[in-house]
C-alpha cells in the first residue's frame, strides 16, 4: 500500500480542524497502525511534483516517521502524486511521454508495460484541487491497467475557506468530483475525510 499525501499549500486550510494536512496525517497514522504485519507500506508526498519519502517497507516506525515529517508547501499535481505512487509500486519510474509537458520523455500515451499488481493499492489523501500536469485521469487509467486500485480520501469541505498563502488570500475548497472519478476509474472507493466513521473504516475499505 502506498500512502500518497498532498502537501500543497492548500492543505494548511482549517475548514477541517485543526487543518486538512493534520487530519490526513492522523488518518494515515491510524491506517498504518491497523494494518497486519504482512502488508508493506510506502509514503509519497506530493505538491507540484511527487516524491517517494519512504520506500515500501514493513518497518512501521519508519513509515510513521515519514508521515510525521510532512509539512504543507507549494502547488498541487494529483497526477504527479499518483505517478510517483505507481512508480513506487512497480519499482521503476512511470514516464508519460507527451503528457507531462515538453520535458516529459519515455513511453507513448498508452503508458509502459507495468505488469499486473492487483495486490497493491494507493490511498490518496488530498483536497482534490489540481493545478498541474499530468492529467490525474490519465494516470488513474494507467494504474487501473496495472490492477492498482486508488482510494481517495477527501480533506476539506465543499464550501471551503480562504487561506493566506505568500501574502495572497486564496479561496480553496474540496473537489470531490475529481476524487470520485479517480476512484471509479480504478475500481477503488472514495472516502470522505470529514466523516470520522469513514476515516476509521478506511483500513477495512482497502481491499
Amino acid at each position: 500500500v502506498i500512502l500518497a499525501v498532498d502537501v500543497s499549500g492548500s492543505m494548511a486550510a482549517n475548514d477541517v480542524a485543526p487543518s486538512r494536512l493534520a487530519v490526513a496525517k492522523s488518518a494515515a497514522t491510524a491506517f498504518v497502525q491497523r494494518q497486519p504485519s504482512t502488508i508493506r507500506i510506502g509514503v509519497v508526498a506530493f505538491g507540484g511534483t511527487g516524491l517517494v519519502t519512504q520506500e515500501v517497507t514493513d518497518d512501521r516506525s519508519a513509515v510513521l516517521a515519514a508521515i510525521d515529517r510532512l509539512t504543507p508547501q507549494g502547488a498541487t499535481s494529483l497526477g504527479a502524486g499518483l505517478q510517483a505512487a505507481l512508480g513506487a509500486i512497480v519499482g521503476k519510474p512511470v514516464l508519460l511521454g507527451g503528457l507531462g509537458g515538453p520535458s516529459a520523455v519515455g513511453v507513448d500515451p498508452q503508458g509502459p508495460d507495468l505488469g499486473y499488481h492487483g495486490s497493491s493499492a494507493i490511498v490518496l489523501f488530498t483536497d482534490g484541487e489540481n493545478t498541474g500536469d499530468p492529467d490525474p485521469d490519465v494516470v488513474a487509467d494507467l494504474a487501473s491497467s496495472a490492477g492498482v486500485k486508488v482510494y481517495p480520501v477527501g480533506l476539506g469541505t465543499p464550501q471551503g475557506t480562504v487561506l493566506d498563502i505568500d501574502g495572497y488570500r486564496v479561496a480553496t475548497a474540496l473537489d470531490e468530483g475529481v476524487l470520485r472519478d479517480i476512484a471509479a476509474r480504478t475500481d477503488g472507493r472514495y472516502v470522505t475525510g470529514a466523516d470520522p466513521q469513514a476515516l476509521a473504516g478506511l483500513a477495512d475499505a482497502v481491499e
